[in-house]
């Protein structure tokens, strides 16, 4: 089975289907790539989108061979967005020291565990991070209607 069948587009991998993978890879295919999403659970694969035409590869994306096939060493960017930091940052350092991605994300829940992402290139999303960016922008807007 021939995994790269769109071998006119960039690859994206993911690992982890769950939100955020999933309406990821959905935003990526819009993009015009090509991308291959991994899940440990195969039950994941349905947040996927009924428009969701890409590659969905049932297993752990930690294991390298499994992210091997799936694609790393051709992926333009890969994301790591399972539930778990250690595993996503584990998945980031492969990603950028192993196959040489252009670009790594890794979705982290602790914000202490950024530092980690920052001294290896890796870009890292920090959803407390984000929701407290989001809050301070609300509370911004709100004072200055106020005044």
């Amino acid at each position: 089975m021939n995994i790269f069948k769109k071998q006119n587009k960039e690859l994206a991998v993911i690992a982890g289907c769950g939100e955020f993978g999933s309406k990821t890879a959905v935003l990526l295919q819009k993009k015009n790539m090509n991308v291959h999403i991994i899940d440990i659970d195969e039950n994941s694969f349905s947040k996927l989108s009924p428009e969701f035409d890409g590659f969905t590869i049932t297993g752990d994306a930690a294991d390298i061979d499994l992210l091997e096939f799936a694609g790393a060493g051709k992926a333009s960017i890969i994301i790591a967005a399972t539930n778990d930091d250690n595993t996503n940052i584990m998945i980031g350092q492969m990603s950028k020291h192993l196959y040489k991605a252009d670009e790594v994300v890794v979705r982290i829940y602790d914000s202490a565990k950024k530092f980690l992402c920052a001294d290896m290139d890796i870009t890292s999303i920090c959803p407390c991070v984000l929701s407290e960016n989001e809050f301070k922008r609300i509370i911004s807007d709100k004072e200055s209607i106020a005044v």
